[in-house]
């Protein structure tokens, strides 16, 4: 894909691990660093974007797994 076709803002959605039976730890959120270590992520960098925002949520289907946002916009 020529960078002239990519789109200004890039989502991408990733889930933690969910929960196993009996497991009661807090969910721990993705950091800023993990974020920028995913290939995806990696990926999408080397393409000329940066990360504008992420945002960690609850999956309202398992509360031990997380919801990661991520937006990269285009430099």
């Amino acid at each position: 894909m020529h960078s002239d076709n990519l789109p200004a803002t890039k989502m991408l959605t990733f889930l933690s691990a969910g929960s196993a039976a009996g497991q009661q730890a807090a969910p721990i959120p993705f950091t800023k660093a993990e974020i920028l270590a995913f290939p995806e992520v990696k990926e999408w960098l080397a393409k000329g974007y940066e990360l504008d925002s992420f945002d960690n949520k609850l999956s309202p289907k398992d509360a031990q797994q997380v919801i990661l946002l991520v937006v990269l916009n285009r430099l």
